[in-house]
């Protein structure tokens, strides 16, 4: 991509008639001074560094989008209309009929602060102004089984949740992009909240859930001050302790912009559940 901006330079200083050292010099793009400091910038270095700068501009606006995928989340971000939060909140009750109820994860999360005396990461230390600036999360249907089907120890989960964020712009590691540290945690703090969930369902109030893996795919930078919606799920239970996640950041678009899943597991299980088959779990047939 520089042959041809080093080439249009080049040309620039055979017109304005540079020979010997300082035509050299100035033909790829630097003035050389007779006693090799830094000279001062003269008509002809300044003319060849305007051609230099023109010829790559044309060669990066002729290059394919893939290789300016870096930059395009700021085009998106310019060209999507950008949803409020409530009106988003609004068109999802209205439109989603697959929500069940609302989760009040806020007062559940100052709840388990005043009981354990710890302070949780994502919706304490890191809500409010610049960061997590509003959540709403609510429980949905149980979803349908993996479309691969299941292995005799398992079953499918019961538990998937929507969350909608407003995010600020004190969470950036890019700037005009949150960073993907951040990403990371919120998935696995909301897979943990869909595990724990699931862990109610299998009757395990007192199990404790820990992450045993986190794999996150970033498929486009995530613009800072906006609103997005993560969906969650848990796909299946295997053997009764591992449970397994999956779940995407989405903009209002419905653009896919951060994907992950995960895999959980429940220690301290009581002998009942440790004894119990995958059968146990399954609806009776009607």
């Amino acid at each position: 991509m520089y042959r041809a901006a080093l080439a249009s330079a080049r040309n620039v200083a055979a017109l304005q008639g540079c020979t010997g050292n300082a035509g050299r010099g100035v033909a790829s793009g630097l003035a050389v001074h007779p006693t090799g400091g830094i000279p001062p910038f003269t008509a002809s270095a300044v003319v060849a560094a305007a051609a230099l700068a023109a010829a790559l501009t044309a060669t990066a606006a002729g290059r394919p989008k893939q290789q300016q995928r870096w930059g395009s989340g700021l085009e998106t971000r310019a060209e999507e209309a950008q949803t409020s939060f409530d009106a988003w909140a609004e068109s999802l009750l209205a439109s989603s009929p697959e929500i069940a109820e609302e989760v009040p994860c806020i007062d559940l999360a100052s709840r388990t602060r005043e009981l354990s005396g710890s302070v949780g990461f994502i919706f304490q230390t890191l809500f409010g102004k610049g960061k997590i600036e509003r959540i709403r999360m609510w429980r949905c249907q149980p979803p349908a089984p993996p479309p691969e089907g299941l292995g005799v120890d398992e079953v499918p989960g019961v538990t998937e949740l929507w969350v909608l964020l407003e995010l600020g712009d004190e969470l950036c590691g890019h700037p005009e992009f949150i960073h993907g540290g951040f990403l990371s945690a919120l998935f696995d703090e909301l897979f943990g909240w869909c595990a724990g969930m699931e862990r109610e369902a299998l009757g395990e109030k007192s199990a404790k859930v820990f992450t045993a893996n986190l794999d996150v795919n970033y498929r486009r930078p995530v613009p800072k001050s906006s609103s997005y919606l993560v969906k969650c799920r848990v796909e299946k239970v295997v053997r009764q302790k591992k449970v397994y996640t999956s779940g995407g950041l989405f903009s209002s678009s419905g653009l896919l912009l951060t994907e992950s899943t995960s895999l959980y597991v429940l220690t301290g299980l009581s002998q009942a559940s440790r004894n119990r088959t995958a059968a146990d779990r399954l609806p009776a047939p009607a």
